[in-house]
């Protein structure tokens, strides 16, 4: 065995129907959180997602990649990250530079 001990206990335990979650027409699973923790952003039950942001976003969730969400200031590219978030309780902070 390896000298480095993972830590697999904070993986996603549970998985979210996109159709249901985002209201995207999509049969797809994707691996979410089934519980609460402080640093889950809260959810806006009133956001609209956008098809092909969400499905990059949840995408990069799903395999452990980056996405790069690019757009002019003001468009929703922060929040819509912390939308994906919050329907699948994913630990998101948001740092400003």
């Amino acid at each position: 065995m390896s000298k480095i001990d993972l830590d697999i206990t904070n993986l996603p335990d549970t998985t979210v129907n996109v159709r249901d979650a985002f209201g995207l027409d999509v049969d797809l699973e994707v691996p979410a959180y089934s519980e609460l923790e402080s640093h889950v952003p809260d959810l806006d039950p009133d956001y609209l997602f956008d098809r092909e942001t969400t499905l990059a976003i949840l995408a990069g969730f799903a395999h452990n990649r980056r996405v790069m969400v690019s757009g002019y200031h003001g468009t929703g590219k922060s929040t819509h990250i912390e939308q994906v978030a919050a329907r699948l309780n994913w630990p998101c902070v948001r740092v400003n530079l």
